[in-house]
């Protein structure tokens, strides 16, 4: 269980760093297992063959078909440069920008430490009654090529009426400023959500193969980078992610991966999950 200390400091923040939430022979067992997802499903032989990774970078007709329908499968998903260092056919440099989105359902490893107690009680603490897991990503934020992630709010992708889905985010490697760790705007998490990223309600826009936009168009946050604070943290550690709050991350351009896994969490009692999210 959380400590009163600890629920005062999220509702503050908006987010709260556990140290030590998972051993490090715990770590390594995920990162192994990632390894074996990879191998097993053959992921490095099907990208080649699947056409959202070929087709051309204005097409999102494909790849949103492919996010749509990774809901319930475990599907990998690629870092921004893949396509060119498949072309080089470079296989030194690691490729993958996540697994997702239900590794906590199918796998078997990471459905343990999803609804591993300590999970259940930190929920106990936030006051769910009935908490559902929506959501599942390892992300691999792979060396030299591990892309940014601008500002956002994850109610935004993941939206519940009234909002209250909250993320654990779980570093299996050391997160630093220098391989791009996450960085919160505190107390921001009391401020409204800027936009949502929905289904698009236009049925012959959506028809027509444009499935996905946000309600206030493309967003261009403004935030000011001076009230960004860095949350570096060691392997192990784990971050709760209030769902409201603002937070990035940087471009990994050091030689170091930073593996996490994070999940998410909403209160199926007394909210709704909304029909119009991906």
């Amino acid at each position: 269980m959380l400590n009163e200390d600890q629920l005062k400091k999220f509702d503050q923040d908006g987010f709260l760093i556990i140290k030590d939430f998972l051993t490090k022979e715990k770590c390594q067992q995920l990162k192994t297992e990632i390894d074996k997802v990879i191998e097993t499903n053959n992921f490095l032989e099907q990208i080649k063959t699947i056409s959202v990774f070929l087709a051309d970078e204005n097409s999102t007709k494909a790849a949103d078909e492919y996010f749509l329908s990774s809901v319930d499968k475990i599907r990998p998903f690629l870092e921004g440069r893949a396509k060119e260092i498949l072309e080089k056919n470079d296989k030194s440099v690691k490729i993958f920008n996540k697994i997702g989105h239900a590794l906590h359902a199918l796998n078997p490893v990471f459905k343990e430490t999803t609804f591993d107690n300590q999970v259940k009680e930190i929920f106990k603490s936030f006051g769910y009654k009935k908490p559902i897991v929506c959501q599942s990503m390892y992300i691999f934020k792979q060396p030299f090529i591990g892309g940014e992630v601008m500002p956002h709010q994850d109610g935004s992708y993941l939206y519940t009426e009234p909002l209250k889905v909250t993320g654990i985010w779980i570093a299996l490697e050391d997160c630093t400023n220098e391989n791009g760790c996450l960085e919160f705007i505190p107390g921001s998490h009391k401020g409204p959500l800027v936009t949502r990223f929905i289904r698009n309600p236009n049925d012959e826009e959506y028809n027509a193969g444009k499935f996905l936009g946000y309600t206030n168009g493309v967003p261009k946050f403004s935030y000011d980078n001076s009230k960004f604070i860095s949350a570096e943290v060691k392997a192990g550690d784990a971050i709760l992610i209030d769902g409201l709050v603002v937070h990035r991350s940087a471009p990994n351009l050091s030689a170091k991966s930073r593996n996490i896994y994070t999940f998410h969490v909403y209160d199926a009692d007394g909210t709704e999950f909304s029909k119009q999210n991906w």
